[in-house]
């Protein structure tokens, strides 16, 4: 009788344990999509063994824990590259916009609107009175202004719109501390008395991922198990129950790193505010910091200096001419008064707006067919030496401005192909490792059914044992 009880026990063990078994193989075929999910096993033993006489007898099985299969250091691999990857990609969006507004493919960009206005000057030279000549002379000028007025503008508008996306993304960033904060309280309190939480673990490990794809991380634990995260080394985020959020905020220029007036700036809010603009290299929000205060900046001082240069060299020989109303010391442009804003500022000046009888063309007003101010004015654009190398002419320094930055937009969208093709194998491989197989599990379930039925026989067995038993009392 005592050993038809027994095989109760064991036939029960082996049902619950299959049943584990097949609930598990469902968790996982139900979860195949679930980014971040690690397939789950039941850990499976034999039962404590029975001693009779001369013999031992087993108990059965049991389910130890249910546990996810993971690898600690391909993830870690996949967190870096994921980095590596976000950083060129968000460096690629904003490298292109900032390309595409030199892009003098489709249209008369500043490179063909200044070389056309210094030839008008130089037309100007073969006929110094006429007035349709002159009338095309200011119009070139006036497109000339209006274009690096335009390039100036959509320069700040892609620095304003990265400062936008450097916003939402801290608080992106602030959104997935909470979270880590919050599975690191549930894992700690479902793992108290040494259970398992592998759902819980996935999560926390995607929040973690997610987090190093903004900004360059690294995690440790403490006693309780719970991880701490550390920003670029110098800003603890989560550290125990505790999240120290970033928050972004509008300061003054920065020689150091090139940030404009008025760009975001990034602080954390405890224990003391401190800024971390300078600290973030990689990540999501590197890449974006050093398109804007690198990229964006190096181009807005570029031509920010060409129409300086341009406005006070053609000034300063253009006083000296004369126009055909005999008045001399006229400017042509309005004299920019910052380097910092000349091509915000630039345009025609009041005068050669309004007569164009002011333009100068001559030296010597008594001359009738003086050239020689409009002469001079037309070789500024290839005079070496004006923008301060003396390799460099006007147009030589927007041509170097236009071919450095394609050759870096180039670069790193080499660099973005390369990592996609990193990060997509790290994914294989994990997915190889501990994906869900959709036929590998669809197996398991076969087998599990098959135990659980087994099993059942078992206690069928048992119950009759049991009944033949007691039909021997009646």
């Amino acid at each position: 009788m005592a050993n038809s009880v027994n095989l109760f026990n064991i036939g029960k063990s082996g049902l619950m344990v299959s049943k584990h078994s097949m609930k598990t193989t469902g968790h996982n075929i139900a979860n195949v999509n679930s980014e971040g999910y690690s397939r789950q096993n039941v850990d499976q033993t034999s039962g404590p063994t029975i001693p009779s006489g001369r013999l031992t007898f087993g108990n059965g099985a049991w389910a130890k824990k249910v546990s996810r299969v993971n690898d600690e250091y391909l993830d870690k691999r996949i967190w870096l590259e994921q980095k590596n990857f976000s950083n060129v990609e968000e460096k690629d969006i904003y490298l292109q916009q900032t390309e595409q507004i030199f892009n003098e493919s489709n249209n008369d960009g500043l490179n063909r609107l200044a070389t056309r206005f210094f030839n008008e000057f130089r037309k100007l030279s073969t006929d110094t009175g006429n007035t349709a000549i002159r009338a095309s002379v200011r119009e070139s000028s006036k497109q000339l202004t209006s274009d690096i007025r335009r390039m100036d503008a959509e320069l700040r508008e892609v620095a304003k719109n990265i400062d936008t996306r450097v916003e939402g993304y801290v608080g992106e960033l602030n959104a997935l501390a909470r979270e880590v904060r919050d599975l690191n309280l549930m894992i700690e309190r479902a793992e108290m008395d040494g259970g398992e939480a592998p759902d819980l673990h996935d999560k926390r490990d995607l929040a973690l991922k997610k987090l190093g794809a903004m900004a360059d991380i690294s995690t440790s634990r403490d006693k309780n198990g719970r991880i701490t995260v550390t920003m670029s080394g110098i800003a603890p985020i989560v550290v125990g129950e505790n999240v120290n959020e970033l928050e972004v905020m509008r300061t003054p220029a920065d020689e150091k790193t090139g940030k404009k007036e008025g760009r975001l700036d990034i602080y954390i809010k405890n224990p003391v505010s401190t800024k971390l603009t300078e600290a973030i290299k990689s990540g999501r929000l590197g890449g974006l910091l050093e398109v804007r205060d690198r990229d964006i900046v190096a181009a807005q001082d570029r031509i920010n200096k060409i129409a300086y240069t341009m406005a006070n060299e053609v000034n300063a020989i253009h006083r000296q001419g004369f126009g055909l109303d005999g008045a001399s010391g006229r400017d042509f442009f309005k004299t920019p008064t910052r380097l910092e804003d000349a091509a915000e500022s630039l345009s025609l000046s009041d005068t050669v707006e309004s007569n164009l009888d002011s333009i100068a063309a001559a030296k010597d007003p008594s001359a009738q067919s003086d050239n020689r101010i409009a002469i001079a004015i037309s070789g500024l654009g290839d005079l070496k030496g004006s923008m301060g190398d003396e390799n460099s002419s006007i147009l030589d320094s927007y041509n170097g401005l236009v071919s450095e930055l394609a050759v870096k937009t180039a670069a790193n969208k080499k660099s973005l192909v390369f990592q996609k093709d990193v990060l997509t194998q790290l994914e294989n491989v994990r997915e190889s490792l501990v994906g869900v197989n959709l036929d590998e599990e669809t197996a398991n379930l076969i087998q599990f059914q098959h135990a659980y039925a087994a099993n059942a026989k078992v206690l069928q067995v048992a119950d009759e044992t049991l009944q033949t038993v007691l039909g021997t009392f009646r």
